[in-house]
């Protein structure tokens, strides 16, 4: 979006073959290595800022068995599958920049029990205290990793370039019932499946940060807390200098150490939305740091040639040979530390790429070699994505390297009367899924302003409201994910928009179900209001109506006549029958939910005759949802 900021914003006996591959022989039982070794960085001269580690400071193979390498034996042995195994590793290789994949490249390789071999990167890390943040014990080597097979699994990790090898340890992953990782719908492209092939529809949030909080750990506690207890299942995080970043002015290019507490509090998010049954779109670049128009951070960029980067203007960031080796080096941190996650829904490259100068032609080959880069060293293979402010067609959607089509729709910018998204959020899908048929699409920020909320819009969610139930109904893989959601969701507690939908689809398989409409509203003659109406069909016919005065406008419109001193109240719609053609003939019951309440209401027994079936609709001031489900044999019940 235009983002005006708030603040101006993973039996060592016999070891199997297999194991000779990546990491080649292994090597002999080490000895303990003196603590005073382990992990102490060299006191030797960085690279300059615009020049990568030399890879000649790398000790050479023959001079390996002066070094050790070994993984320190968990204290569980058994972790669950699709759980997370966190090993330290050992060693007293000396190292300059242990962030430089080129200066050392520490992996561990992971055997399972039918002989797949898996292999992750390993990141330097720095604990801190939960209860004082300050920085806890010496940093070191860690890898994680999230075993796919129950069994016994080996371990071995390794310097191939050092011809370095540690000794195998094992550990037995036991069942549970964890769903696995996100992946495409295997039967449906347009929606998202977990790796056992159950349907994950995301309804989601934006929580890109929390800019200003005396706390951003219990502060994204509360959020979570409060999102979750409603059904949320999604949150889009940024990696911006003020939030999760681990690059920027203060660490230079390539050397994070001056950002460890960043990644750390990034931990402690994914392990907080994990334990709620949150997923994570990752935004890894976000548009400031190479936009020189919109929330411009040029001047504080590390990659500025005016800082003593490599870079005389952002665009170059794609093209330059330099940066686009800096930002591999930053890309294979972020993913062998997060990359384990199957609370990880998805990489996103850039947000908003279209608000820097960086054109689609220079983009295209950028995304293709850092994503054969990703998927080289993701082991778990994450989906990816990216986004644009303002356009809804571009030559990326179609690369096979993004697997999510994402829009951002704000409504401010448009002119004329539909300012309200549901007014026009099928004719928006349907452009979209044209331009990039066969992929899921993601409404990834929406809201009715691109700037903050004043004194004169709407506090009781209206927008929120009615954008996440037409993007369900119109064909979109996940509900919309608002953007306020600090200053305008959190603060007028509206978290129960998202109970509302939830509570609606709970049980459903949308990948059923195809979008249709208009639907065929049939009205008394003293019946003036009209209606908006929405619906899926598949194993059941489900709809959703929605008055057309419940819109943030109106609202607005009418409490500024009123002077704002009461609740916004649309005219009640009476008289109003809803006819739905197509389905076969017999007897169906139809359900009718109150989205306002969250609450199932009246049912009623309706036969569909000629293929038509005519449904009364009860009288409603907001809107409702219906299902309508045919029942046994067509018998009445």
């Amino acid at each position: 979006m235009y983002h005006f900021f708030k603040d101006n914003k993973l039996i060592l006996l016999l070891i199997p073959l297999v194991l000779l591959g990546a990491c080649g022989k292994l090597g002999l039982e080490q000895p303990d290595i003196p603590a005073e070794l382990l992990f102490d960085r060299l006191s030797v001269p960085v690279a300059p800022q615009n020049e990568p580690a030399a890879a000649t400071q790398r000790p050479s193979p023959s001079l390996s068995s002066q070094y050790t390498l070994a993984i320190t034996a968990p204290q569980e042995t058994t972790v669950e599958r699709y759980g997370m195994l966190e090993l330290d590793l050992q060693t007293d290789l000396p190292v300059s920049n242990p962030y430089d994949p080129g200066e050392i490249d520490l992996r561990v390789q992971f055997t399972s029990p039918s002989g797949k071999v898996l292999e992750a990167g390993a990141f330097w890390y720095q604990g801190y205290d939960q209860e004082t943040r300050q920085a806890a014990g010496r940093p070191g080597w860690q890898a994680r990793f999230t075993p796919t097979e129950t069994g016994l699994w080996t371990a071995v990790a390794c310097a191939p370039a050092l011809g370095l090898y540690s000794q195998a340890i094992t550990f037995e992953v036991i069942p549970s019932t964890k769903p696995g990782f996100i992946r495409i719908h295997p039967e449906n492209p347009n929606y998202l499946a977990y790796d056992n092939g159950d349907f994950f529809f995301p309804i989601g949030l934006n929580m890109a940060w929390c800019r200003g909080c005396s706390d951003p750990i219990d502060q994204y506690k509360q959020w979570l807390d409060h999102f979750s207890a409603n059904g949320g299942n999604t949150i889009r995080l940024w990696m911006a200098a003020w939030s999760f970043g681990i690059e920027w002015k203060d660490t230079g290019l390539g050397d994070y150490d001056g950002r460890q507490y960043e990644a750390w509090m990034l931990d402690q998010v994914f392990s907080l939305a994990g334990a709620r049954g949150v997923k994570i779109i990752l935004v890894l670049v976000n548009h400031g740091p190479f936009s020189l128009v919109a929330n411009s951070e040029w001047d504080h960029n590390p990659y500025n040639a005016a800082l003593g980067g490599p870079l005389d203007s952002p665009e170059q960031f794609v093209t330059d040979p330099l940066a686009r080796s800096y930002f591999q080096r930053r890309l294979s941190y972020i993913v062998n530390r997060w990359g384990y996650s199957p609370d990880l829904l998805a990489w996103e490259w850039f947000n908003e790429v279209d608000l820097t100068p960086i054109s689609d032609e220079a983009l295209v080959p950028w995304l293709q070699e850092m994503t054969a880069y990703l998927r080289q060293r993701d082991v778990n293979q994450h989906l990816t994505t990216n986004s644009f402010a303002v356009r809804s067609w571009s030559p990326v959607w179609q690369l096979p390297e993004l697997d999510i089509v994402q829009r951002h729709e704000y409504t401010n910018p448009l002119l004329g009367p539909e300012r309200d998204l549901a007014g026009r959020v099928v004719q928006d899908y349907q452009a979209q899924a044209q331009a990039s048929p066969d992929k899921p699409i993601l409404l990834g920020e929406f809201a009715y302003s691109a700037i903050d909320y004043g004194d004169d819009i709407e506090k009781t969610g209206i927008h929120l409201h009615n954008g996440i139930w037409a993007t369900t109904f119109s064909g979109y893989a996940g509900s919309g994910m608002y953007w306020w959601w600090d200053n305008y969701i959190e603060k007028n507690e509206l978290w129960k928009h998202f109970n509302s939908l939830s509570g609606f689809l709970e049980g459903e398989d949308l990948t059923h179900y195809r979008p249709f409409t208009p639907l065929v509203l049939s009205a008394a003659p003293t019946t003036e209001k009209l209606v908006d109406g929405l619906g899926l069909r598949g194993e059941k016919t489900m709809l959703w109506l929605r008055n057309d005065e419940y819109t943030a406008q109106a609202a607005i419109a009418a409490q500024n006549s009123q002077g704002g001193a009461s609740a916004y109240q649309p005219a009640l719609v009476e008289n109003l029958h809803i006819v739905v053609d197509g389905l076969a003939d017999g007897e169906y019951t139809v359900s009718w939910y109150d989205p306002q309440s969250s609450e199932w209401r009246e049912k009623m027994d309706l036969t569909s005759r000629m293929g038509i079936l005519t449904v009364p609709v009860p009288p409603f001031r907001f809107d409702l949802a219906v299902k309508i489900v045919r029942n046994p044999s067509g018998e009445q019940r």
